[in-house]
């Protein structure tokens, strides 16, 4: 068996010369960026990661020696991807663009309140946004660096104050802020958010870096308020729905890849709550996502 390798190892630049000479048998690879060859007693196998181009290339040739005769199977990457942040497995782009790709991701961040009065207190720390982007559909129109998206998810933003003011709904509907009934011990008030979301965002992408710029718009579905006091021992809960948010608002958004983490950023111009319904104020959110 060594002896039938060794003959074929012999063999094979003679192969890739008579190769040459008919074009549809011949594989050019420019600039691989990893080549390995793996040999046993009965089989070789090749694998070529990256060319010149597309980093995320990918083909493998085995190469079986079956009753004398050699055998040889070819995978080039496919067509179409799909991966949940670091943990779906990501398959390689094709070498054809234009080309697709569906990925879902999380996101985990603070929020702040630009233009909220001083005396509202809010701690960015303690306002969590969760987002869930179901599904983010892109496409690669020139090459593996350049991609544009359009996605859906689902966004839940709570902003939350401490100290001795509070959110509060009057019979007309406003929102404002107000104190707490003398002798409460303050716990925390807070206004909620749920939002559907459509991002639509240009990438650049790269092996070991890459970002992400563009609009999300959030059609803003559900609000609400609670705040919670204790008095006299007692815990005190005081809830209502609909902070007249607007029913649209629109975020600047911008992500950063890095192979350490990853970062977004969200910025809206617009005053979260309808005018005429008290108070004025952006919403800035900031975090990390997978």
């Amino acid at each position: 068996m060594k002896i039938a390798m060794l003959f074929l190892a012999a063999l094979l630049p003679l192969m890739a010369q008579a190769r040459n000479n008919n074009p549809q048998d011949t594989l050019v690879v420019n600039k691989p960026t990893k080549v390995t060859v793996i040999t046993s007693d009965s089989a070789q196998t090749i694998y070529i990661q990256g060319k010149e181009g597309n980093p995320k290339y990918a083909y493998r040739n085995s190469i079986q020696l079956v009753d004398s005769n050699y055998v040889s199977t070819s995978t080039i990457d496919n067509d179409f991807n799909f991966s949940f942040g670091p943990f779906g497995r990501k398959q390689t782009k094709p070498q054809k663009y234009p080309s697709t790709e569906t990925t879902m991701n999380f996101f985990v961040g603070f929020n702040a309140a630009p233009g909220m009065p001083q005396a509202a207190d809010l701690h960015p720390f303690s306002s969590w946004e969760f987002w869930w982007l179901i599904a983010d559909c892109g496409i690669y129109p020139w090459n593996s660096h350049h991609k544009f998206t359009i996605g859906f998810g689902l966004d839940w933003r709570n902003y939350r104050i401490k100290g001795d003011t509070r959110f509060t709904k009057s019979d007309d509907g406003s929102v404002g802020l107000g104190t707490y009934p003398e002798g409460a011990s303050p716990q925390f008030s807070r206004l909620k958010v749920f939002s559907l979301t459509v991002p639509v965002c240009y990438h650049f992408v790269s092996k070991f870096f890459g970002f992400s710029l563009g609009p999300v718009v959030n059609f803003n579905t559900h609000s609400s308020l609670k705040t919670r006091w204790k008095a006299d021992g007692i815990k005190i809960k005081d809830t209502s729905n609909n902070a007249h948010v607007k029913p649209v608002t629109v975020d600047l958004m911008a992500t950063l890849d890095t192979p350490v983490c990853n970062f977004y950023f969200k910025y809206s111009p617009c005053d979260l709550i309808k005018n005429g319904y008290g108070l004025q104020f952006k919403t800035l959110s900031f975090g990390v996502f997978l």
